[in-house]
């Protein structure tokens, strides 16, 4: 249904609508979310324009899409992308294409993957991407990204659950670069030298760039964190948008005419159920890992079968004992269970502990307890004397002192004493923050929970999944940084599109204006704000 837009909001009428509010701003554009996808949309709209380039380094290996793009040559890329039918056929021969395309990320992410890192997972060296950005102030827009997070990068600046920073992430270094600063520039600032190939970064790193990526590329004034977006709601004009700030509770309100979701899909933590209430009323069952010094009592049951229970069990000290329960299917197994032991040691050695525990041991074919791997936290650990694993257990029964009854697979019931609970069983996005009606216009029924399915079917038709609401990021269905540029181009191109064209059709009703009253045209009215 499409929703009337007038050019003007009347600061009065703000005033009426929101008598306890006492700052109240107008933009362009919000963006919800300060992680990656959401700098990388600043960085659009504040008029870095990409152009397809086959000059610097050669055309495009994929010849196909070389032939296409040529048709757009000189014309930045939001021309070639203007429209959903526009994007698919550019992206239409890449299951035949003899390049590897990936299957998995929509085909828009896809494409602009290939263009800033052509053959990034079959070539080594230097990274010869086929873009050309140019800086152009006129066609920067308006906007403010609105993060709750302490810092710029979303969820790679929090650490919900204690692991340790210096363990490796499992992208390479190369895949984390946002345009006009990347990855290995900021490596090298950091550590004097460039990153080796094939290395994964460690979290702190990728956390140290990305929060320093606004200011190095100049976005940092339009970069708004630590604040809570409470609620948005539609408007004449566009969009409500309040915001309450962290530190000192003070609200604003925004108005904007587009919305950006970037708030992604793994802001929040799953809570443990009731049962475990007893373990964390307890203050010690509050803290992050101590040092271990209290020896064999002191040990941790970790429950959850991915990467945030196997970070949480790297990350605990060697001299503390873990029980780990964990889901096991081998029809739906452990996305450890795709770690090379090469390529990923430590995340091979967990899944390898946790197989052994569904032939009821884990100390058949016993290993060096230490595996380590650039860019990686060493795993110093006798796991024979440490670990217990325990698949599609279930605890029955938990006390206040740190007692707890497991219910095995063979239907065993064994009582363990714990010092520390890390329940790590997934994280999941939020829409809480849109009006019940807007959540319905967008397409999440639930509530307030989103994950990666919830609004992919939306997306496959267009980013724009609603007038004025764009949706990038990993809301799109792609977690990955490499795929965040795709829907952020499309979204910046329809954004500028249509503030261009209000620009000229209000300076043509000024025009008008003018001529049938002798006033000089861009006269305003007092008191009343516009959005451009």
């Amino acid at each position: 249904m499409p929703h009337r837009r007038p050019s003007q909001y009347s600061s009065s009428e703000v005033s009426h609508q929101h008598p306890e509010i006492s700052g109240v701003r107008t933009t362009n554009t919000v963006v919800v979310g300060n992680g990656p996808a959401a700098l990388c949309l600043s960085y659009l709209l504040h008029g870095n324009i990409p152009f397809y380039d086959p000059v610097t380094h050669g055309p495009h290996p994929d010849p196909v899409l070389h032939k296409k793009l040529s048709k757009t040559l000189g014309k930045p890329l939001f021309y070639a992308l203007d429209t959903p039918q526009q994007s698919e056929r550019l992206t239409d021969h890449f299951p035949a294409s003899n390049l590897s395309y990936s299957t998995q990320a929509l085909p828009l992410n896809a494409l602009l993957d290939t263009l800033q890192r052509p053959n990034a997972d079959t070539e080594l060296g230097e990274v010869k991407g086929r873009l050309r950005w140019e800086k152009w102030p006129q066609k920067s827009v308006e906007h403010m990204v609105l993060g709750s997070a302490p810092d710029a990068g979303g969820q790679w600046t929090e650490d919900p659950v204690s692991t340790n920073w210096d363990i490796g992430t499992l992208s390479y270094s190369e895949m984390f670069s946002l345009p006009g600063y990347t990855f290995p520039e900021h490596y090298r600032r950091l550590h004097k030298k460039l990153p080796p190939e094939l290395v994964r970064p460690t979290r702190r790193d990728v956390s140290s760039y990305y929060a320093a990526y606004p200011r190095a590329v100049g976005i940092a004034s339009a970069v708004y964190s630590n604040v809570y977006v409470k609620r948005i709601s539609r408007n004449q004009g566009g969009f409500t948008v309040q915001v309450q700030r962290r530190k000192t509770g003070e609200i604003f309100v925004v108005l904007c005419r587009h919305l950006v979701l970037a708030s992604g899909i793994f802001s929040y933590t799953i809570p443990p159920p009731p049962i475990f209430l007893p373990l964390l009323q307890r203050p010690k069952m509050q803290r992050s890992h101590t040092d271990g010094s209290s020896g064999g009592h002191n040990t941790v049951l970790v429950i959850g079968s991915g990467f945030t229970a196997a970070d949480v069990i790297l990350s605990t000290p060697p001299n503390k004992r873990i029980i780990h329960i964990y889901k096991w299917n081998p029809d739906r197994p452990s996305p450890l269970k795709g770690c090379h032991p090469q390529a990923y040691p430590e995340y091979a050695e967990i899944y390898r502990r946790m197989k052994l525990g569904t032939l009821g041991t884990s100390t058949q074919n016993p290993r060096s307890p230490h595996t380590e791997h650039p860019g990686s936290a060493p795993v110093m650990r006798d796991w024979e004397t440490t670990y217990q694993g325990f698949p599609n257990a279930q605890v029955i029964a938990v006390s206040g002192d740190g007692k707890i009854k497991l219910l095995t697979i063979d239907e065993e019931v064994i009582e363990r004493e714990i010092t520390e609970l890390k329940y790590c069983v997934g994280r999941r996005g939020s829409l809480g923050y849109l009006s019940t009606d807007l959540r319905k216009e967008v397409g999440a029924l639930d509530v307030a929970w989103v994950s990666a399915d919830t609004l992919r079917r939306r997306v496959e038709t267009g980013v724009e999944v609603v007038p004025g609401v764009f949706v990038i990021g990993s809301l799109t269905g792609d977690s990955l940084v490499r795929y965040v540029a795709g829907a952020c181009t499309y979204a910046a191109g329809k954004i500028l599109k249509e503030s261009e064209d209000r620009k000229a059709l209000a300076a043509q009703h000024a025009g008008a204006a003018a001529t049938a009253t002798g006033k000089s045209p861009g006269s305003e009215t007092p008191g009343s704000c516009v959005i451009s």
